[in-house]
């Protein structure tokens, strides 16, 4: 009988708390109908908007209206995509005070009269069709009727379009850029100097060309001009030949006006010499390190920088492009000195929200005189990255061989291997002062941009890093920091990154025996317990 009773109440007691959780879940479901909110708990907030975002939305003068058009049977990975788009659409729509009303639209849904209306719209906005490889069946077919692409339409025809969307990562900067651009209509103008032998957007820096949308870039000779109050900052990227005095006046002026300026110059470079130019038969070209004299340390130093005339070299490398012969083979060599997050600093806008950095054969950067000493209240300096522990310095002239061990000096690091400065800078020609807020960039190094070493992204993709870092310094330049914190985010992988031979081992033997006998121990145990239980119950 109390057996009876017990079930009774055992079984009134479950029925109970069924029906409170049910009615739990109901009041939970009618509170969220009212109250929206989500709670964002990825790494970079992938599913929240930025805060910059939030603003540029917050702040449009008039309303924007968006199409996405989404097909509705995306296969997998794309479908994932869609439904991030979506998301990240509403996200944009709650902070926009109505500005921002978007709706989504399947080009293959309707009559084929609709259907043929809506392709000629996606037409006019460029929409593109993503071509996949879907498995069926164990069949593989190919699918080109899958569309997953976004237009904007400000007013009556400024018309913008992300045509195609196969990954999430730089979304919502792409999105949050269009807004900008639409809503503000002018590009920033970067003067980039070609009268010294500096890389220009024809030779040398053509991939960092293709990515530089937002603003323009204008080719500057100081021979024949002078830096115009039209450009926003000056860029001098890879130079070879001796400035004159000329030239380094019209720079110190156009900083003097509180423009921003950025030096990418090379301390030491790695060449065939002349003489040697006749290529003999089994035989490599012998490389020269040699000094780059350009005849600016002097007007740096003024400012309180100084470029060294070396190459670092680092431990903590990563694979780069090799001349073999006559043609480039990708190797690990010291001179790629591969920076990782820790080397970065975390509290620079233009590095904050990077990862890593690749800075091929680049050069020390130190600070002089009175900033050094501390004695510039009113300027404000930052190494904003340095090679690693591991690293040291080679100097004066040496032989370059890429197949070969180099050899190590005593010269130990870490080096900083650029600077940033900022505030009244003082002029290198008299006692003048920039205005507070004046910005100044100095990078012991050209290679990191240079077409010839960034095509090593097709083998190793953090080389994509160094135009990431391009893009954020010309926004810190312009003084235009709202996309910066946008350019990295997104779904990206996050493979396990091992830098020397003993920490490879170690992981190597975690998973081949640690792994195992992981198992072997918890089935020992399971065993005894079982024993014991066993034991007990015959006890």
């Amino acid at each position: 009988m109390a057996t009876k009773t017990s079930r009774i109440k055992t079984g009134a007691n479950a029925i109970t708390v069924a029906a409170a959780v049910i009615g739990g879940i109901f009041a939970i479901n009618i509170v969220a109908n009212r109250f929206f909110g989500r709670v964002d708990l990825t790494e970079d907030g992938l599913y929240k908007l930025s805060d910059s975002s939030h603003e540029v939305v917050k702040n449009l003068p008039d309303k924007l209206i968006v199409r996405a058009y989404i097909s509705g049977s995306l296969p997998p990975p794309i479908n994932a995509y869609g439904r991030y788009v979506r998301d990240l659409l509403d996200e944009y729509k709650n902070a926009s005070d109505g500005k921002f009303v978007w709706e989504a639209i399947d080009p293959l849904e309707g009559t084929k009269e609709e259907r043929d209306a809506k392709k000629e719209e996606m037409k006019k906005y460029k929409i593109q069709p993503i071509t996949l490889e879907v498995s069926k069946e164990a069949k593989v077919e190919i699918s080109g009727d899958n569309y997953l692409g976004i237009a904007f339409v400000y007013g009556s025809e400024d018309i913008q379009a992300i045509p195609q969307i196969t990954q999430t990562e730089g979304i919502e900067y792409s999105i949050t850029s269009i807004i900008k651009k639409l809503t503000q209509n002018k590009k920033k103008k970067i003067g980039l100097l070609s009268s010294e032998g500096e890389l220009s957007a024809q030779q040398g820096l053509q991939l960092v060309h293709r990515v530089v949308q937002d603003f323009e870039l204008k080719p500057l000779d100081l021979t024949k001009e002078t830096p115009g109050d039209d450009l926003d900052a000056l860029l001098v990227i890879g130079p070879r030949k001796a400035f004159n005095d000329k030239a380094k006046h019209d720079i110190d002026a156009f900083l003097m006006k509180g423009k921003s300026v950025a030096f990418f110059v090379d301390g030491m470079v790695i060449e065939t010499p002349n003489q040697m130019q006749m290529q003999l038969p089994g035989m490599d070209q012998p490389k020269i390190g040699r000094a780059n004299d350009v005849n600016l340390n002097d007007q740096l130093e003024k400012y309180g920088v100084k470029v060294g005339a070396d190459m670092i070299l680092d431990d903590q490398n990563t694979i780069g492009l090799v001349q073999v012969g006559q043609q480039d083979f990708p190797a690990n060599h010291p001179v790629f000195v591969a920076i990782k997050q820790s080397g970065l600093a975390s509290d620079s806008p233009i590095t904050g929200h990077m990862k890593a950095l690749i800075d091929p054969f680049a050069s020390s950067v130190e600070l002089v005189g009175a900033l050094k000493e501390g004695k510039e209240p009113d300027v404000k300096a930052l190494a904003l990255f340095s090679s690693s522990a591991h690293s040291w310095k080679q100097s004066g002239f040496f032989l370059f061989n890429p197949q070969a061990e180099p050899q190590r000096t005593t010269e130990a690091g870490p080096f900083p291997l650029a600077f940033t400065i900022e505030g009244k800078i003082k002029s290198a020609y008299g006692e003048a002062s920039a205005p507070a807020g004046t910005r100044l960039l100095v990078v012991g190094d050209s290679d990191m941009l240079n077409d010839q070493h960034l095509r090593a992204m097709q083998v190793v993709p953090a080389y994509r890093s160094n135009l990431l870092f391009f893009l954020n310094t010309l926004d810190w330049l312009t003084h235009d920091e709202v996309l910066i914190a946008l350019r990295a985010k997104g779904m990206a992988q996050r493979p396990l990154t091992v830098t020397y031979d003993g920490t490879v081992k170690t992981w190597v033997a975690l998973n081949v025996v640690g792994i195992p006998a992981l198992l072997i121990v918890f089935g020992l145990i399971l065993w005894r317990v079982r024993t014991a239980r066993r034991r007990g119950i015959q006890l």
